[in-house]
């Protein structure tokens, strides 16, 4: 079985969107705290809060198969460092 799901790392957490379903969004929240463990805190963005934190930040999805995970970068923010 494949699982996957989309994640920003931002501000000292992992930001997932919100779930479609409180069952299925409590067993993606148990599946995350599995990989992510202590290293990252995680939290559900709003659906407005996701598309700013989207639009703002690299967006990575992590995928389990056959029990390895991959974390892919699926879009990410070239940041404009120019001076004023």
């Amino acid at each position: 079985m494949v699982r996957e799901c989309q994640f920003i790392k931002a501000d000292g957490r992992v930001w997932v969107p919100s779930p479609s379903s409180w069952l299925g969004g409590w067993a993606r929240h148990r599946w995350l705290e599995r990989y992510f463990g202590d290293n990252g805190v995680l939290g559900i963005a709003s659906s407005e809060s996701w598309g700013r934190l989207y639009s703002e930040n690299d967006v990575y999805v992590l995928v389990e198969d056959s029990g390895k995970y991959t974390e892919k970068l699926i879009k990410s923010i070239v940041k404009d460092y120019q001076k004023e």
